[in-house]
Order: C-alpha cells, then sequence, then structure tokens
C-alpha cells in the first residue's frame, strides 16, 4: 500500500534535502570546535530575550548544565540550536 503518491514523495524528499543543506551551511559559518555555547552568548549572539530563550525550552530547545554542585552556568548544543532554527 502507497501513502503518498509519486510527487509528494519527491516533494518531501526535497524540504528534507533543504532542511539538511541549510542545517549544514549554518555549521560551517559557526564551526569553532565546540559543540556548545553559554546562555548569556547565545543571548547575544541571537539578540534575544531571556523570555525568548525560556520559550524556545518549553518547544524543545534543551538546556545542558554542569554536574558539579556549585556550577549553575547553562549551556546549548549549537548543533540543538541550529535543528530548533532551522524547522520551518
Amino acid at each position: 500500500m502507497q501513502l503518498l503518491s509519486r510527487e509528494a514523495e519527491l516533494e518531501l524528499l526535497e524540504k528534507v534535502g533543504n532542511h539538511l543543506e541549510k542545517r549544514l551551511e549554518l555549521e560551517k559559518q559557526h564551526n569553532d570546535g565546540w559543540d556548545l555555547i553559554s546562555r548569556a552568548d547565545l543571548l547575544e549572539k541571537l539578540g534575544i530575550s531571556g523570555t525568548t530563550l525560556n520559550n524556545w525550552e518549553k518547544h524543545g530547545l534543551r538546556p545542558y548544565q554542569s554536574p558539579f554542585e556549585n556550577s549553575k552556568k547553562i549551556y546549548y548544543r549549537k548543533s540543538d540550536i541550529y535543528n530548533f532554527l532551522a524547522v520551518e
């Protein structure tokens, strides 16, 4: 049983390909050898507020915190951010 027509299948594959191209281009532009960025740096680089970032977390962007008790610094994986922002 075929769920999609050939045209719909090709259109879906094209959209997936475009998404992957955008993600790869973002990674190439911002590759510094590290996949982590601090919360403060992310807010500054993207020019967004803490409220916006909190909303992004509610919609699936995952924050990471150091496992050490005294560390309260929050980080984000750049690849997670690229994936989150590339969703249309």
